[in-house]
């Protein structure tokens, strides 16, 4: 059967026009066959090359990175090389790096690694102090079930994701801080505080600031947003600015 296209008859048999129309059938179309496949060619394997040099090691800023990249990449601050969502600037070519002016501290203020300077008197200072110091200490002594106990879950890194908790610990694994310093204590929007801190913090080459990887010691000054429930503060992201010790 063929079907006629200038009328749609539908021609049984094969007639060599249509029954209704009177058109001639058309041709039948030639079958088209593939034509034969060429012969396969399989390389042979390349003599191998040098080794590769081993990859540097990188870090993941802090809440990234990322994070990683992140995190990371990923990756504000969160004690030294590891900021919290901060994207770190490089300073401009040749212009130098205007060193922080000391800060007045409260001799004997506090006993644990965060002093508070003289210039801070809100009452809530002390809370703040203590929440600081199990926050610095934990990176220190890499207890980081104590550093995600400070932590908001609502914040930057959520002490409850294992995998973000996982890369902050490789971005704080070479870290020590000291000279932590409360110097600034404001309230900031929807019931938050803002804490202003200085600190030094020392790392292995490679886990330097992203824009100075080689670096081992490096001073910091870093902004705080932190959440309030009470008289307990918790860490929600943070930003800072550091310069070479």
């Amino acid at each position: 059967m063929w079907v006629c296209i200038d009328c749609g008859e539908r021609n049984s048999g094969t007639p060599d026009e249509c029954a209704v129309c009177h058109r001639p059938r058309p041709p039948r179309a030639a079958i088209w066959e593939p034509p034969e496949p060429a012969p396969l060619w399989i390389p042979e394997p390349a003599d191998p090359g040098p080794p590769a040099p081993p990859a540097r090691s990188r870090l993941l800023p802090a809440l990234p990175i990322v994070v990683l990249i992140a995190a990371l990449v990923t990756a504000a601050v969160v004690g030294g090389p590891r900021l919290l969502g901060t994207d770190h600037q490089p300073s401009a070519p040749g212009r130098p790096v205007a060193s922080a002016a000391p800060v007045p501290v409260l001799e004997n203020d506090r006993a644990g690694l965060v002093t508070v300077a003289a210039a801070v008197t809100d009452p809530r200072a002390g809370d703040v102090a203590d929440m600081l110091d199990t926050y610095f200490t934990g990176i220190n002594e890499r207890d980081y079930r104590a550093v995600a106990g400070v932590l908001d879950p609502a914040g930057e890194i959520d002490p409850a994701d294992a995998r973000q908790m996982a890369a902050f610990a490789e971005g704080t694994s070479t870290t020590r801080d000291s000279d932590v310093v409360l110097v600034r204590l404001a309230e900031a929007a929807s019931g938050r505080l803002r804490a202003e801190v200085t600190f030094r913090s020392e790392q292995k080459d490679g886990h330097g600031p992203p824009e100075r990887l080689d670096e081992t010691c490096t001073r910091w000054r870093a902004v705080y947003v932190l959440s309030t429930t009470g008289n307990t503060y918790r860490l929600l992201r943070g930003d800072a600015t550091s310069e070479p010790c």
